[in-house]
């Protein structure tokens, strides 16, 4: 809202950023006032032990929640607007349950679901640890919730599918929200993949388009697909959604744990750490040796380090295991290397790189450590 453009508008385009700015304080001004009003007069009825026809002491507790929870969810979508704003608005990325993750957010929603009549039936299938920030994560399962809840239809339960490192959430539209709901997707794609509209500024992107934010008639900031987008997008992951007779499921897709690219969206996120708060993050790939078996060795070299925030991943395509350090300087990695090899009794094979001392770019990173990987071996003492 405070956002001065940078070069001078024409008067059709100043006239429109003017009113961008004056829409967005007005819509945000009342998504927040609505809501509290809407406690302050439950609280106040109650505290005066006023009950009028069906508006007894049960049903004005419940106003008051769904009120404080609507306003709850505005200010944290506002916060996560200005995070991106910002460039704060960051994943650490390291090993998390999926199915737990989503379980844990279909229950704190329990309520929401309960006062709309909906019943969420989660089902999984053989799943494993992916890479992922849980509270990223968990905000995108929010939001996906908050995207189905007022557009299911009555009487037809959602349905959240979580196999291996993918998560869809099925819910039929109500009675003639098909085109809208194509609007909204088509509009939310064309921002995100195009980028920031007039006024250069993430809450005017959330807006799909001039026209459509001007006269928009929908409650709530509009905000859902660009910031589930954009989680997916720090995860090195993908969001997308299918439209089959009225059935529509939002699809999470997140690289596995054991992929090359999985590894490279780990970097990304430690590389943009790096500039932000950490001083340096180091790579070292190590040769796992023949008739091992990858998994087994990196829980092996897992359970000898020392710090939380230092992450082990196997590599089995390439018989190799990719250790990612926080903080580690050059001339640490040897003595780490060193004391790992001490511990299982093995001869290591390695090649290392640095952020930011060899560079910020993940695939650059990757590329080289495996060709440094073989030019330094470690002997067993």
């Amino acid at each position: 809202m405070g956002h001065v453009p940078g070069k001078d508008l024409s008067p059709q385009d100043e006239a429109l950023f003017k009113a961008f700015q004056s829409n967005l304080l007005s819509l945000i001004s009342h998504e927040l006032r609505t809501p509290l009003t809407g406690i302050l007069n439950a609280v106040g009825l109650l505290e005066e032990g006023i009950t009028h026809g069906e508006l007894d002491s049960k049903t004005l507790i419940r106003m008051a929640r769904q009120n404080a929870q609507r306003l709850h969810r505005t200010l944290v979508t506002l916060l996560d607007l200005a995070s991106m704003e910002s460039g704060t608005f960051q994943a650490r990325l390291r090993e998390v349950d999926l199915e737990r993750i989503v379980r844990n957010r279909v229950d704190l929603h329990a309520n929401v679901l309960k006062d709309r009549g909906i019943a969420i039936e989660v089902k999984e299938s053989k799943t494993s640890p992916i890479l992922g920030d849980p509270q990223k994560l968990g905000r995108a399962i929010d939001l996906c919730l908050e995207i189905l809840v007022p557009r299911t239809t009555p009487g037809k339960n959602p349905q959240v599918r979580i196999s291996s490192s993918r998560v869809e959430l099925s819910f039929y539209l109500g009675p003639a929200l098909e085109t809208a709901w194509e609007q909204a997707w088509s509009h939310a794609m064309t921002g995100f993949q195009g980028g920031i509209a007039l006024p250069a500024s993430t809450f005017a992107g959330v807006m799909q388009s001039e026209q459509a934010f001007l006269t928009r008639m929908e409650e709530g900031l509009g905000s859902e697909f660009l910031l589930i987008h954009e989680v997916m997008r720090l995860h090195g992951g993908t969001f997308s959604q299918k439209l089959e007779g009225g059935l529509v499921t939002l699809v999470l897709d997140l690289p596995e744990l054991k992929s090359e690219e999985g590894l490279r969206a780990v970097l990304s996120s430690r590389a943009y750490q790096v500039s932000t708060e950490l001083r340096s993050v180091a790579l070292s790939l190590v040769r796992v040796p023949k008739n091992t078996d990858v998994k087994t060795y990196c829980a092996k070299i897992k359970e000898n380090l020392f710090r939380a925030s230092d992450a082990v991943y196997p590599l089995p395509d390439r018989m190799q295991v990719a250790l990612v350090l926080d903080d580690c300087k050059p001339e640490d990695a040897p003595r780490l290397m060193q004391r790992l090899q001490t511990a299982l009794g093995v001869t290591f094979v390695y090649g290392h790189a640095h952020c930011p001392a060899d560079g910020e770019d993940p695939s650059g990173l990757f590329d080289l450590a495996q060709s440094r990987l073989g030019s330094i071996t470690l002997r067993s003492r």
